[in-house]
């Protein structure tokens, strides 16, 4: 499909400005399937949907592409039966062309209507309209007649007119995939079946255009989990929870069949996709960030025992104390081991230490010279102005993960930090020298 795009752009615009063309007619259908005498309406749009979808088929046709499961069904005895005159407008009205006796009666009916214009009495006029009124209901009786008609001969057609809608869904569907991929030249992984899960320089391409139109670059991150567990560790403004979601997203893509957005990937095939992240309050149901996560949590445990997915904890157990969280989080990890689903695990706390897991780190500020950095903030936007801090910052940031041992320890940056933004020095300096 992506080298049909690259070869045949126009006749790609035909078929998407076709698609445009093509209304929801289910209702309508429904009621063919009941058997029912569909109305002018209802034919209108069996008629305008099988031109449509005949115009489709032609440029589909064009392609010389072989897609085993879009089946298109010619339409065209359709549009001939309900476009008896050859006109192949998108109208319909029960024409003349289906009934001798039908034509009979609108002449008759348009003979006495011109009688009522030319007539001056009263008398003569009411009489008139009521044998206009008779052949009105005549020509309402041979109009249903032929509806029903109509309609029994549609029934026929049913199945491929249904089919039609599947293909059409799925051609739409399959361009509009193969359309992303060009756009962001994302790529196909491979598939393996060793529950393993790789990805070389993955982006988000949604983070990616906003940092675009700022002018700013996009890092993009290289990550291999190649053990049930893997924990992603660094200090905070380190890119955590986008490096996870942006792995979660491409992994829903590619479960979709869609192409991934990273220069390579070789991935497996998951039954479940679940993420907790920071945004799990729910103030309606009276549930802390701390309450909400536990509740998720109690979903995945009965799930994972029953089948392998992927899991990703983002700074998981933030909503109460650390010393608490740690724990619940060690113990977490210890019993994720003992099922297949493959975890993925941010955190900012430090001695995590579990055997037989992969650690990353976000490189963050471990390489920038923090006073450098500092006169360079106040040089650019003053001091004491430092609102404007945070995008400096963010431009020195290295959101790339590293892999590192269990010993390694999470950046304390906090304090670097705080004194960048121009927090007050006394407070920074009062944290200082608690720390040491």
């Amino acid at each position: 499909m992506i080298n049909s795009l690259k070869e045949n752009d126009m006749v790609y615009d035909n078929i998407q400005y076709e698609f445009c063309k093509i209304k929801n007619i289910t209702n309508t259908l429904n009621r063919l399937k009941q058997k029912n005498a569909l109305d002018e309406i209802e034919l209108f749009e069996i008629k305008n949907f099988a031109i449509n979808t005949n115009e489709i088929i032609k440029n589909y046709l064009k392609l010389n592409i072989n897609i085993d499961y879009i089946n298109f069904k010619n339409l065209d005895a359709v549009v001939k039966m309900l476009d008896p005159d050859e006109l192949n407008l998108t109208t319909f009205q029960i024409y003349g062309a289906y009934s001798k006796k039908l034509l009979h009666i609108r002449q008759n009916k348009l003979n006495i209507e011109k009688k009522i214009f030319s007539e001056t009495d009263k008398d003569n006029i009411e009489k008139l309209k009521q044998e206009r009124l008779e052949i009105v209901v005549n020509e309402e009786q041979e109009e249903l007649r032929i509806r029903k008609a109509l309609s029994e001969k549609l029934y026929n057609y049913l199945n491929d007119i249904n089919e039609n809608i599947k293909s059409i869904g799925k051609l739409d569907l399959l361009i509009a995939k193969a359309n992303l991929a060009l756009k962001y030249n994302a790529i196909k992984p491979n598939i393996n079946r060793e529950n393993k899960i790789f990805f070389k320089d993955l982006i988000n391409p949604s983070l990616q255009t906003i940092l675009s139109s700022q002018n700013k670059e996009y890092i993009p991150i290289t990550i291999d989990i190649d053990k049930k567990i893997t924990i992603i560790s660094g200090a905070n403004m380190g890119g955590k929870s986008v490096s996870m979601k942006t792995i979660a997203l491409n992994l829903y893509l590619f479960q979709c069949g869609f192409y991934v957005f990273a220069k390579e990937a070789n991935l497996c095939v998951l039954d479940f996709i679940y993420i907790i992240s920071d945004d799990m309050q729910d103030i309606n149901k009276g549930l802390s960030t701390f309450g909400a996560e536990i509740l998720k949590l109690k979903e995945i445990t009965k799930l994972m025992k029953l089948r392998d997915g992927f899991i990703a904890l983002d700074e998981f157990a933030r909503g109460t104390n650390p010393i608490e969280g740690r724990l619940l989080l060690k113990a977490i990890c210890e019993y994720f081991k003992k099922y297949n689903s493959i975890s993925l695990i941010s955190t900012h706390l430090d001695d995590i230490n579990i055997d037989d897991v992969t650690y990353y780190q976000v490189v963050g500020l471990k390489n920038v010279d923090f006073d450098g950095l500092k006169r360079q903030i106040d040089l650019k936007i003053g001091v004491g102005k430092s609102s404007k801090g945070v995008q400096i910052l963010q431009e020195y940031m290295d959101y790339r993960l590293e892999k590192v041992s269990k010993e390694t320890k999470v950046p304390k940056d906090a304090i670097n930090i705080c004194r960048l933004l121009g927090l007050d020095n006394e407070i920074v300096d009062i944290a200082d020298k608690l720390s040491k």
